[in-house]
């Protein structure tokens, strides 16, 4: 069999004004692996010793014409610690006595591979590329285009309202827009792939990861889409076919046709497999849209509670299905999060989500305390315990009272 996983190329990224905003206080990173899938998933899973290179450079095989090669190998081989291009086109192109316009063209697909950002110039060109690919799953975000573009080095010194004035929008869009970048982007894309694959920023959501299933808001309601059925197109040469089927071919001896036939059944139950699991992943899509749907129409805090357990029970799966079939998988929502499809099984979310907006709205000169918190939520009823409230603090990643 043979993937074919489609690219889309990256128009020339204005990079004017990106600035060299500290990104450092925004993000930080943590390796937080979830536990092992034993189901062979091809596409995703790689080694555990393999680099980032390695990855990038068995993608590129597959896609870019051998004489190319070489320029791919260059361009990987000065990639920084950040996933960034350090050497200009023309210098490279230079170097391997090619066009710049080919080694523009190797970086353009370069660019198309996971971790979405590998190989921008600077942190503008990486952010517009996750931007870019936002707007290729149906959840453009035009505005935080227009940030990046522009106005990055404005955001980070947070002047929103001449931000604002100058796109002729208020300093409130323009807050929402740079809380989505915060929340959704991650400027070290190279952070992201091996050593730490489940990076998170600073509010404890994940950075940029490719989802599995993107959820759309439709006119009827949600729809969801297995993201793998439209990137990977698997099918038998049949050529292959042919020698399987036929007995007696010039050239081909009996025993040559016995193993051809062995590698097609072997290929074909591979498919049927990789079919199978988008199958499943699909209907327990299509379930929690139904089961979360006021979740997914209003917000966190309309989160059902819901196990596994029930939800194999609706969708008449066993509960060990369920569980390998979601592990270490992500949902692009309608709003352009991009959640663990864990957090659709967890009750905590709801009373996470007011308690960060009740910081959110201390006095800073009298935070409150994780008792005071924890009065207030029960104020709002969530009866949780101070120990309790001090967990979810941490785990949205903010600090205690007497740090804030």
């Amino acid at each position: 069999p043979h993937g074919c996983a489609s690219c889309n190329a990256m128009g020339t990224v204005n990079r004017e004004g990106s600035g060299s905003s500290d990104w450092s206080d925004v993000y930080e990173h943590g390796a937080q692996h979830g536990s092992d899938d034993d189901e062979f998933d091809p596409m995703l899973r790689v080694s555990a010793g393999a680099t980032l290179d390695d990855i990038l450079m068995t993608a590129l095989r597959t896609i870019l014409p051998a004489e190319d090669l070489p320029i791919a190998e260059a361009l990987v081989g000065n990639l920084d610690e950040r996933g960034y291009l350090t050497i200009s086109i023309t210098e490279l192109a230079a170097q391997l006595d090619v066009t710049p316009a080919r080694v523009e063209a190797a970086l353009t697909v370069l660019q198309a591979q996971e971790p979405i950002g590998i190989g921008a110039r600077d942190v503008a060109e990486c952010l517009l590329l996750q931007l870019r690919w936002f707007r290729e799953q149906g959840q453009p975000q035009p505005l935080a285009e227009q940030i990046v573009a522009h106005h990055l080095t404005d955001v980070g010194q947070r002047r929103f309202v001449e931000i604002g004035r100058e796109l002729g929008t208020t300093s409130t869009h323009i807050k929402r827009a740079w809380n989505f970048i915060k929340a959704n982007l991650n400027p070290y894309p190279a952070h992201t792939a091996i050593a730490e694959p489940h990076a998170r920023n600073v509010r404890g959501t994940t950075a940029l990861i490719r989802p599995d299933v993107i959820i759309r808001r439709t006119d009827s309601g949600f729809e969801a889409e297995v993201v793998e059925r439209r990137r990977y197109h698997f099918a038998i040469n049949p050529t292959f076919h042919m020698i399987a089927a036929t007995k007696e071919q010039q050239g081909v001896s009996d025993a040559q046709r016995r193993e051809v036939h062995n590698y097609v059944k072997r290929a074909q139950l591979f498919i049927d497999n990789v079919q199978q699991r988008w199958q499943t992943l699909k209907k327990i899509a299509d379930a929690l849209i139904e089961i979360q749907y006021d979740f997914l129409d209003k917000g966190v805090r309309a989160l059902r509670s819901l196990t596994r357990s029930e939800l194999a029970t609706y969708v008449g799966l066993h509960e060990a299905t369920i569980s390998r079939a979601t592990n270490d998988k992500y949902v692009l929502l309608p709003d352009g999060r991009t959640i663990s499809f864990d957090d659709f099984f967890d009750g905590s979310l709801r009373a996470k989500d007011i308690l960060r907006e009740i910081i959110a709205s201390e006095d800073p000169r009298r935070p409150y305390s994780d008792e005071d918190l924890a009065a207030m939520l029960h104020g709002r009823g969530v009866d949780v315990a101070r120990r309790t409230v001090a967990k979810y603090r941490e785990a949205l990643r903010i600090l205690p009272s007497r740090y804030r």
